[in-house]
């Protein structure tokens, strides 16, 4: 049986989001120790705060979904099947880049907090939403969007879920104007918590300053493995064709559909969910497409596959 292995993106955080994944396992301890001396301050604290506006803060919480994802992946690779791709929206590529040998722990590291850096640079104030559209076909959502910039909006898709699912930037009164346009056939808009803008044009410098200032230092590793491409949903295989990936996905939409679409076609038939958060068992629930599906991503669940290995 085909399996791939799928990587959660970056959500939204909450007090005490994922402290059992601390609690319970050391490996996970000893994971947020090695990415606080890589990354020079106590990411443990910042991850775990009262404070949501600092565990949301882009490097804290990119960082840490990174290193509990590296640590749990770990911690069970030997009780997985060889996988057949390694795949993950947004964040869950660079999850999928690390966990499937191609990059170390700490260069991984390194690089999300760069990547964040020349972010917050670029966008220091609020000027940008996000919101979560679905129950309304994307292409209709796509036309209201047009509508919507040329009366002088700014609004780009920065990720496709499903054929009625997809997930928008732009500014706040656009945004509202656009989810009651999809009300009206039914369509819900939910708003996303402030991040800086992903995904889409809106990115063009941000990808400009990657290039230059620290694309030239990613190191990655030749594995046969392939991975998918947010940018086109296919097959990226060498190192160069990753190392170009990376600079695409800053302003293309995420084909997170597409992706799923095109493994089921190469004879995928398993998919396993590795990492915190629900985005991606809620998407597949959400797709046509008649996965068998295991999720790691609950204590439990990784004590009981962790328990079947013993």
């Amino acid at each position: 049986m085909k399996t791939a292995i799928l990587f959660p993106p970056l959500m939204k955080l909450k007090k005490n989001d994922y402290k059992d994944f601390y609690k319970e396992f050391p490996e996970v301890r000893k994971k947020f120790t090695e990415a606080s001396e890589i990354l020079g301050f106590n990411l443990e604290e910042k991850f775990y705060s009262d404070d949501e506006d600092i565990i949301n803060e882009g490097v804290v919480a990119r960082c840490g979904t990174v290193t509990i994802c590296s640590a749990v992946h770990e911690m069970v690779k030997d009780t997985l099947p060889k996988a057949d791709y390694y795949l993950g929206p947004s964040l869950g590529l660079i999850n999928s880049i690390h966990c499937s040998g191609r990059m170390s722990f700490e260069d991984t590291l390194r690089m999300v907090k760069a990547m964040v850096d020349i972010e917050i640079s670029e966008f220091p104030d609020n000027r940008y939403g996000v919101y979560f559209f679905y129950n309304i076909d994307n292409n209709l959502l796509l036309e209201y969007m047009e509508e919507f910039r040329q009366q002088g909006g700014t609004l780009e898709p920065i990720m496709f879920g499903n054929s009625t699912q997809m997930i928008v930037n732009g500014d706040f009164d656009s945004l509202e104007k656009l989810s009651t346009k999809a009300a009206t056939q039914g369509g819900l808009g939910v708003i996303v918590p402030y991040g800086p803008p992903s995904h889409c044009r809106l990115m063009e410098n941000v990808e400009r300053r990657y290039i230059n200032e620290y694309a030239p230092s990613v190191a990655i590793k030749e594995v046969e493995m392939p991975l998918l491409s947010n940018v086109t949903g296919k097959e990226i295989t060498s190192s160069a064709e990753i190392k170009e990936e990376l600079i695409k996905q800053y302003t293309n939409p995420v084909q997170w559909y597409g992706s799923l679409k095109y493994i089921y076609r190469q004879g995928v038939e398993k998919v396993i969910v590795i990492g915190p958060g629900q985005f991606i068992t809620k998407s597949l629930n959400f797709t046509d497409i008649p996965f068998q599906a295991e999720h790691l991503v609950t204590t439990d669940a990784i004590k009981n596959k962790l328990a079947v290995r013993t």
